[in-house]
């Protein structure tokens, strides 16, 4: 694990995003509830210059690093992401389990689209209100009519981008079950294999100690 700053003008590179290498994983602690930024031990970030972030080597050290820390730390949230920094969703998020019911959820996305489509329909009826009644004198149902409709698209693309998130989620993690499965089939009996490479080349030492014998 290393810690590093968001920005550091003394530092080459300035920005911790030219630090990140291929492979490696951040992780971004803040507060569950208020979502501001905190250290490790819990401990609010006093200025923009002391923020910072935690590269790991691995996404199996970073995600056993936050599930130990939010044991310890009952508000902490980590975010973990990729390379890409946060150009990308985060690949995990991590609280400890008194908030688990905060994380976002399939249930939730579909939640907001559906209050989305209700926001959009319920102005319909202002609108026919405004039309029946002279638009020009009764203005307020145009107005809350106008609202509500760039309320509902507001949350339609809220729970759109939501669900988005959660796929790409759910493909990392796929992705990371797949690569530790090879690995593992890749050499399932290491041990055996290094069994039978020691009794090949005891073989072959063997037989050129007879060779050299019969010469």
């Amino acid at each position: 694990m290393r810690q590093v700053l968001l920005y550091d003008r003394t530092r080459i590179p300035p920005n911790w995003t030219e630090l990140i290498q291929p492979g490696q994983y951040a992780v971004f602690l803040s507060d569950v509830q208020s979502s501001a930024p905190i250290t490790s031990d819990g401990l609010p970030v006093r200025s923009a210059s002391e923020y910072s972030c935690l590269l790991f080597d691995s996404l199996t050290d970073a995600e056993s690093y936050c599930q130990e820390t939010v044991k310890k730390v009952r508000r902490l949230k980590c975010e973990v992401f990729d390379s890409a920094g946060r150009a990308n969703a985060p690949v995990a998020i991590l609280v400890n389990p008194e908030f688990a019911h905060t994380l976002d959820t399939e249930a939730s996305a579909r939640r907001l689209v559906r209050w989305g489509f209700v926001a959009i329909v319920v102005s319909l009826p202002l609108f026919w209100y405004a039309w029946k009644n002279d638009a020009g004198v009764v203005w307020w149902p145009v107005f809350l009519g106008i609202n509500a409709v760039f309320a509902g698209l507001r949350l339609i693309q809220w729970g759109h981008g939501l669900k988005e998130e959660l796929r790409y989620r759910r493909k990392e993690a796929a992705l990371r079950l797949q690569r530790n499965s090879v690995g593992k089939i890749s050499d399932p009996h290491p041990s055996k294999t290094a069994k039978g490479g020691a009794s090949s080349n005891g073989r072959c030492e063997q037989e050129a100690g007879e060779s050299s014998d019969r010469a």
